[in-house]
C-alpha cells in the first residue's frame, strides 16, 4: 500500500466519523435537524501535517508488527502495543 492510498483511507475514515458524530447528535436532538439538507456534502479541512504524523505512525506500527520481536512478544503473551490498539482504538 502506497503513501496515497494510506492517507485517502486515513481521510476516509476522518469523514465517516465526523458523519457519525453527527448522525448520532441529530438522532438524540431531533429538533436540531431543521436547517440541516439530508443530501449535503460534508467538506472538512484536515491538517496534512496530522494526516503526515498518521501515517509515520502507522508506517512504525507496520514495521513493529513485521518484527521477530512482535512476533516472540506475542508468543509469550506480553505483547502490549498492538493489541492495547485492538482493545482500546480511542488510544
Amino acid at each position: 500500500m502506497n503513501d496515497k492510498e494510506i492517507e485517502k483511507q486515513i481521510h476516509d475514515i476522518i469523514e465517516g466519523e465526523i458523519q457519525n458524530n453527527i448522525n448520532e447528535y441529530l438522532e438524540k436532538n431531533p429538533e436540531e435537524q431543521k436547517g440541516f439538507d439530508k443530501d449535503a456534502k460534508l467538506n472538512v479541512n484536515v491538517s496534512q501535517e496530522e494526516v503526515n504524523k498518521l501515517l509515520k505512525k502507522y508506517k512504525k506500527m507496520s514495521k513493529y508488527m513485521k518484527s521477530p520481536l512482535y512476533t516472540i512478544k506475542q508468543m509469550d503473551g506480553t505483547e502490549d502495543i498492538v493489541s492495547k490498539i485492538f482493545d482500546d482504538p480511542t488510544t
